[in-house]
């Protein structure tokens, strides 16, 4: 980094994490990514099947070569590269793999576009779950490619530039409190805690204190504002740097026997004038609560440890019972589960 121009680097990363939809992306940072990249054309694209052509594209120099792309994405090659390695930042010259480009549908149509595009540096952003799908190319009309060094720092990038998609593809154009707040709200289940700089409570769903006490039951385990303190640190410095950096989601878990507390902490866009963060909580179980209606206490437990992979014995001592009783309530499990053994117990609780 310290080869690089820093200031540069710092406005782009405010720029993605800040940004709420495509046109305000491609406004914050297109010209920074340019000088950054020393790239002469810098495109943005947002795919998702219910756009009208899958591909919607903000660019201020190539947006007229692109506007047909959903006729022709099949046959261009940096689409057919880059859907086989998303998140991989990759250059033309491995892309074509020795090919030559002028050979190529891409070459053709930017000349009668009449741009001169002899090289490019691209990434396909490509979430878990398909969320906030896009990407971002880089046109170069110099002889000389990108470097490895480019490449390696755009892939550096990736994480951010992720993030701002999913940011938008999340949360849209909202821009006041009551539109963020209805759209968490919306989504059924969300335990969720949003903070301002100052790590106060912007706001939180109905469900997450009642979530964070069973977890952290003692008073003293916890700040005024509710939040473990022991997670107080790692929040302090993700806000402090490294969510600028590399805005996507950081997350941990708290474990018991036999659940998980997920934690996500993300950079959010910007709502009323204020930098955001979302503290997400999902509690996790080993086995589906709903079991509790079907089985006694011991038998959750024996099932529980079954699904952790412990033998007859080891549950045993785990629970601290003899060895054949520990059978029984095992096989007691299976029999009201409607499952033949240990495989079948498994599957039952991955199905959920």
């Amino acid at each position: 980094m310290s080869r690089l121009p820093q200031q540069t680097f710092l406005d782009l990363t405010c720029g993605l994490v800040g940004s709420q939809s495509l046109a305000q992306l491609q406004e914050r940072t297109e010209l920074l990514l340019a000088k950054l990249f020393r790239a002469d054309h810098v495109a943005f694209c947002r795919m998702h099947p219910e756009l009208p052509t899958g591909f919607d594209w903000k660019a201020s120099t190539t947006e007229h070569f692109l506007q047909s792309y959903y006729q022709w994405y099949q046959d261009d090659f940096v689409f057919r590269w880059l859907s086989q390695h998303p998140n991989i930042a990759s250059s033309d010259t491995e892309m074509l793999r020795g090919r030559k480009l002028e050979e190529t549908e891409t070459y053709r149509r930017s000349r009668e576009s009449h741009l001169g595009l002899r090289h490019v540096l691209a990434v396909l952003l490509a979430p878990e779950h398909q969320v906030g799908s896009g990407a971002v190319a880089l046109y170069s009309e110099r002889a000389r490619p990108f470097s490895a060094e480019s490449r390696r720092l755009l892939q550096g990038l990736t994480p951010a530039l992720s993030g701002a998609f999913q940011n938008f593809a999340r949360f849209g154009a909202l821009s006041s409190h009551n539109q963020l707040l209805e759209e968490l709200l919306r989504q059924q289940g969300t335990n969720a805690i949003v903070l301002d700089a100052q790590r106060r409570d912007f706001f939180r769903t109905e469900t997450v204190t009642a979530l964070l006490e069973k977890w952290f039951p003692s008073r003293s385990d916890r700040d005024e504002w509710g939040i473990p303190r022991t997670w107080r640190d790692r929040m302090d410095a993700f806000m402090a740097g490294s969510v600028l950096l590399n805005p996507t989601t950081h997350s941990w878990r708290e474990k018991r026997e036999m659940s998980t507390l997920e934690v996500c902490f993300t950079r959010l866009p910007r709502i009323d004038g204020r930098d955001l963060w979302e503290l997400r909580l999902e509690e996790v179980h080993v086995i589906p609560e709903k079991w509790r209606e079907i089985l006694t206490s011991r038998q959750f437990e024996a099932a529980a440890l079954v699904v952790q992979g412990l033998a007859d014995k080891e549950i045993a001592a785990k629970l601290g019972i003899a060895e054949d009783t520990a059978k029984e309530h095992v096989q007691s499990a299976y029999k009201n589960l409607h499952v033949s053994g240990r495989a079948g117990l498994i599957a039952l609780a991955l199905r959920r």
